[in-house]
């Protein structure tokens, strides 16, 4: 059976910490779907250019790193990541 509707339950912009997530919910058996993109920048006059990255040696880092999960499996992703990855709440992001 196909599941349509995905929930998000990681949200990081830690990379080594998002492929741990990962690697927790592959081993309790859940479907999981990982997404690593940009962080769009403020829109308005001169939106192509990111001023977290124009003319900075430390730019910002600007990649978010999700994963989402079949919303019947969110119980059982939150349970699997409990206390052992970084709280989704601890960047800013609820669920």
């Amino acid at each position: 059976m196909m599941k349509w509707t995905k929930t998000l339950v990681y949200r990081s912009k830690d990379r080594a910490d998002w492929e741990k997530a990962r690697q927790l919910l592959q081993e309790a058996g859940l479907e999981c779907f990982p997404f690593a993109g940009e962080e769009p920048p403020v829109p308005g006059c001169g939106a192509k250019i990111d001023p977290r990255k124009f003319m900075n040696p430390n730019p910002v880092p600007t990649t978010l790193y999700e994963i989402k999960v079949a919303s019947e499996d969110r119980e059982k992703a939150a349970a699997a990541l409990e206390g052992k990855v970084l709280p989704v709440r601890s960047y800013g992001f609820g669920i």
